[in-house]
C-alpha cells in the first residue's frame, strides 16, 4: 500500500543496534558509578564514553546537533566522574 511500512522495517535493524549500543553504555556508565575498584570504574567509564556517543550518531531520526550536543555532554559528565573518582581514590 504505502512506502512508509517498508521504510520503516528497513531503518528498524539500525534503529535496534543504535539501542543495543545505548544499553550497554548506560550499564556500564551505571557499573562506573559503583563502589568498584578504580581500575574496573575507569574502564566502565571509558566504555560508556565510546558506547554512548555511537549509540546517539546510529539515530538517524534524530537531528544532528541534538545528537552531537548530547554526546559532548554525556562524555564531559563522564570525564567528570572519572576525574572525581581519580580524586578521591
Amino acid at each position: 500500500m504505502s512506502a512508509l511500512p517498508h521504510m520503516e522495517d528497513r531503518n528498524a535493524p539500525a534503529s535496534r543496534a543504535a539501542d543495543i549500543l545505548g544499553f550497554v553504555g548506560l550499564a556500564l556508565a551505571v557499573l562506573g558509578l559503583a563502589d568498584v575498584p578504580l581500575l574496573y570504574r575507569l574502564v566502565c567509564l571509558f566504555g560508556a564514553a565510546i558506547f554512548l556517543p555511537l549509540s546517539f550518531h546510529r539515530q538517524s531520526e534524530w537531528p544532528g546537533w541534538v545528537r552531537w550536543v548530547l554526546s559532548m555532554t554525556v562524555n564531559a559528565f563522564l570525564a567528570y566522574v572519572a576525574w572525581s573518582a581519580m580524586r578521591l581514590r
